[in-house]
């Protein structure tokens, strides 16, 4: 077994508390634990489901430092072969720099059969996989014996320390590992924790790493005497029993809330201080649906903490980050330069950001102590030129000091909610550029490379809190409306007696659209940027022939960026029987399936239980001429159509000009979170829009064609 340190005196009466809540909350014989599987069901109980989880209880219990200590006891009951063979390997994924877990026992309830117990010298401690991010994470890994239907799995865990916002969350401690290699519980390391471990970077479960390098200490959170936590209620298997205790000290208030549903809960308190339970019981799976919002949006959530305000949160990022902007001559030297000959304050930030976005490469290394929660200083990045989202927003508010600017850390949470209560819900962070009047200018060199946008409008709405001496409150961005993010196609073309097309189109964006066109068509490998294209253009068809091809210099803002392409297909229209009838070309690009028109590809499915999460609002805009033979008339033209919704609307003309045909208009998608009732309306006005732009127009005259 792990040896663990002796605890202070100060902190014996916490721990005598938490092992005898521990005790009373887990306190179940064998025959009683096989009751509870017995009752959970089985697979005609939760169709689709490979397991179901008995129970998941947590018991936390919170020092005056904030140090918490997390007992954990799980049962999870096998519903099918393809469950079993997804348990058959359990991971327990920790930060060695904030967190310590133990695996304190593992035992098989067979079905029939005896209990059975898994040797905990089977348990490695290993390197936890990594991508772009490199902290040193690490993972215990335990290889199960062969699972059958009705066998049941209880592990009991130890974990003490914090979870840093970036990386962590109240995750499946028994997740089997994925191919994508997603961890249960995240965190980072220091490089010497990492040599500790040796080179194969491979432990034995009872070694004494984690806890040997320093005591206790280095598991305080940051804000010391703090606690928080975000737990979720509902996961992507079905739960007969979920609940959380928690144990503050008498002299430690904290403050909660319920989000996206209701908790039983209950409140006590005596002599050794106040506990807390909050519980849910028969919670079904979590279902996603693509482009569904994020699941800490839609499943029931408790999230607590002992901060009386964001204001105090604000105040506390502001001051760790006291001493870490200073520059020195080289960076000088490169703001100089950066900022020469320009004139306005918008174009100097405009420079200086593009580079913080530009030349710090996403990768992050380990600067030791205070990884994940601080930036790096802004010298270390300009000499490792590399760096995640804090360190590249770290870099640019050095740059931005150094320049005169009044700029300051802050933390914001891309794709979901920051709610009131102020617990870390954070997974980004980026800069404040403070004005004269006390106003801010938000800032993300993480997102916005290959951008004319200061901020990226995929974070419109957006919560945020700056880090500033004063403390400042939760915020968020403002709406950016679908006007700002135009994705124009302009289209010329001929369709001759045959039948044949031969046409020219050239596709730019305005603010984000501009962006996400530079970034697909800019950063693309250029040997198959062509079949890139043409995968695009055989939305007008797939018989498409590329003659020509060309693409602005994705890196210069002060050019529009566009692609202009040459193109041919043959048989386009259908020339027969003295009738040439064909679909407007412009208009099938952006309703067929490209990235140009996202919502165009999204409405397939009838209805939606979750909300639909586009991440931008957007405006498709179409010009296009197409000439046709001479002596043709429509049949039929049906000249406009249009449809105007809270979340959805399009304008669209089509006219005949003797020899030609003209179609014009507009889709806006107006908001970039649609609820699941107004899904109906939005998948309306997109499918409207497309049968029109996309109906085939028949032209005719009398004879047939010659």
């Amino acid at each position: 077994m792990i040896r663990r340190l002796k605890c202070p005196l100060v902190c014996a009466a916490a721990l005598c508390l938490m092992g005898l809540f521990a005790a009373g909350a887990s306190a179940q014989t064998d025959e009683e634990i096989r009751v509870l599987i017995a009752k959970a069901g089985d697979e005609k109980d939760y169709p689709g489901a490979g397991h179901v989880a008995v129970f998941e209880r947590s018991d936390v219990t919170v020092e005056g430092t904030g140090l918490a200590h997390y007992r954990r006891h799980m049962l999870t009951k096998i519903l099918t072969g393809a469950g079993g063979l997804a348990k058959a390997a359990i991971r327990f994924d920790y930060d060695p720099a904030s967190n310590f877990i133990e695996v304190e026992s593992i035992r098989i309830f067979r079905k029939d059969g005896p209990v059975e117990k898994v040797e905990l010298a089977a348990v490695r401690d290993l390197f936890a996989p990594a991508s772009m991010i490199y902290w040193g994470g690490r993972m215990k890994v335990v290889q199960l014996p062969r699972l059958s239907v009705g066998d049941a799995v209880e592990v009991r865990t130890y974990k003490k320390g914090f979870e840093i916002a970036y990386l962590g969350g109240e995750q499946d401690e028994m997740a089997a590992p994925d191919a994508a290699g997603r961890t249960a519980e995240g965190g980072a390391s220091t490089a010497d924790d990492a040599a500790a471990m040796g080179e194969t970077g491979e432990s034995a479960a009872g070694g004494q790493h984690g806890e040997a390098a320093g005591g206790d200490e280095r598991y305080i959170p940051p804000m010391r005497g703090h606690f928080y936590d975000v737990v979720y209620f509902q996961d992507a298997y079905p739960i007969k029993e979920k609940r959380y205790d928690l144990h503050m000290p008498k002299d430690k208030p904290i403050q909660y809330r319920v989000y996206n549903g209701s908790l039983f809960s209950a409140q006590r308190f005596d002599d050794a201080g106040t506990h807390y339970s909050w519980w849910l019981e028969d919670v079904p799976a979590h279902e996603e649906e693509p482009r569904s919002a994020e699941a800490p949006d839609i499943v029931p959530k408790l999230v607590l903490a002992t901060l009386s305000s964001w204001h105090e949160k604000s105040k506390w990022f502001a001051a760790i980050h006291d001493t870490i902007y200073k520059d020195n001559e080289e960076i000088r030297a490169l703001v100089k330069d950066l900022t020469a000959g320009l004139k306005s304050d918008i174009d100097k930030v405009a420079a200086l950001q593009h580079w913080a976005a530009q030349e710090i490469r996403y990768s992050g290394v380990s600067m030791g102590k205070g990884e994940g929660y601080t930036h790096h200083p802004g010298t270390m990045s300009y000499h490792d030129r590399c760096g995640v989202c804090k360190d590249k927003a770290g870099m640019l508010i050095t740059l931005m000091r150094s320049a005169g600017y009044d700029v300051w850390p802050a933390l914001t949470m891309a794709g979901s909610r920051v709610e009131e209560v102020p617990a870390d819900q954070f997974n980004h962070s980026v800069v404040a550029w403070r004005h004269r009047d006390g106003t801010f200018t938000m800032l993300d060199p993480t997102w916005v490379p290959y951008s004319t946008e200061l901020w990226s409008s995929a974070e419109q709405e957006q919560n945020f809190v700056i880090g500033t001496p004063e403390g400042e409150g939760l915020m968020i961005t403002p709406y950016s409306p679908p006007e700002q993010h135009v994705l124009r196609v302009v289209s010329r073309g001929s369709i001759d007696r045959e039948g044949n097309l031969d046409g020219t189109l050239r596709i730019e964006g305005t603010k984000y659209m501009d962006q996400r066109m530079r970034r697909w068509l800019g950063t693309h490998k250029r040997d198959d940027l062509r079949a890139y294209v043409e995968a695009w253009l055989a939305a007008i068809s797939p018989g498409v022939e590329i003659s020509k091809l060309a693409i602005g210099d994705p890196l210069d803002f002060k050019k529009q960026f566009a692609l202009d392409v040459t193109y041919r297909v043959p048989r386009y229209g259908a020339a027969a029987g003295g009738t040439l009838d064909f679909a407007s070309p412009a208009w099938r690009l952006g309703f067929g399936r490209t990235p140009l028109l996202t919502a165009a590809s999204v409405v397939e499915v009838e209805k939606r239980k979750l909300p639909l999460f586009l991440w931008n609002t957007q405006t498709y805009e179409c010009d296009e001429t197409i000439s046709i033979p001479s002596g043709l008339k429509p049949r039929e033209l049906s000249k406009k159509s249009e449809k105007s919704g809270e979340y959805a609307a399009y304008a669209m003309e089509r006219s005949f000009g003797g020899t030609s045909v003209k179609n014009t208009g507009k889709v806006l998608v107006k908001r970039r979170m649609i609820p699941a009732a107004s899904y109906p309306e939005f998948r309306g006005a997109i499918k409207e829009a497309n049968e029109y732009a996309t109906r085939r127009v028949v032209f005719e005259r009398e004879g047939g064609l010659r």
